[in-house]
């Protein structure tokens, strides 16, 4: 899911950074508290548009990133999981290739706010400036 410029938020919304901790063309795994469990997410930049989806391969369960950060495609636009070659596609997470090809990623919504912070929330849409 993308994140949604300006969108109201929930007081409290989880923050997973600012648009500068995660680098242009990178999947970078970011985590928050929700309802006191831990959840891992990976955030995908393009440009100033951000999109994320659980950091959970839908075929078993693991992290995409299990056995190592590195899971986007040279050409920005697959995330692969590193124990399965499952690949899943950037732009709305659906199943590409692999053993999830059947499945597709839980995307989670973000917000990019003026000062350029990035919480949890604020509903389906893309986060750009």
């Amino acid at each position: 899911m993308t994140a949604t410029p300006g969108n109201p938020g929930q007081p409290g919304d989880p923050v997973l950074g600012h648009l500068p901790d995660f680098p242009d063309g990178a999947a970078t795994p970011a985590r928050y508290v929700a309802d006191g469990r831990e959840v891992a997410v990976l955030v995908v930049r393009r440009g100033a548009e951000l999109l994320a989806y659980l950091d959970l391969c839908p075929h078993q369960y693991l992290p995409l990133t299990w056995r190592g950060p590195r899971v986007l495609s040279g050409d920005g636009e697959r995330l692969r999981c590193t124990n399965h070659g499952a690949e899943f596609a950037v732009a709305d997470g659906r199943g590409l290739s692999g053993p999830g090809s059947a499945c597709g990623l839980t995307p989670v919504p973000l917000r990019l706010d003026p000062d350029g912070t990035v919480p949890v929330g604020g509903g389906p849409g893309p986060a750009s400036n």
